[in-house]
């Protein structure tokens, strides 16, 4: 996916939210392929896209990807704990804390 925009995001939480089938979890988000996310997008995402997220961990490869992400955390602040990383292996391990 080069490019997340609202109608993109509602369909990734929808689908999440059907997975999750109304449980809580820590969650890791692979961005690595998103090149670009619209405002909207984004807000949304922050905010009622987050539901069913106890922390997200975003995984970032691409420095253009990491000023993305250092946006959203920053401008949008998730309203659940939310850090960014690039090695996979420390998103899972900063994630584990927040296990039921």
């Amino acid at each position: 996916m080069k490019e997340l925009d609202l109608d993109k995001a509602r369909i990734c939480v929808q689908d999440r939210l059907g997975y999750i089938d109304g449980q809580v979890y820590p969650s890791l988000f692979d961005i690595t392929q998103v090149k670009h996310s619209t405002k909207e997008a984004r807000d949304y995402l922050a905010d009622e896209g987050n539901a069913g997220v106890v922390a997200s961990a975003i995984l970032v490869t691409s420095p253009m990807v990491k000023m993305a992400a250092n946006i959203y955390i920053h401008v949008n602040k998730p309203k659940n704990p939310t850090r960014m990383f690039t090695s996979k292996e420390e998103a899972v391990q900063w994630l584990s804390q927040f296990k039921a």
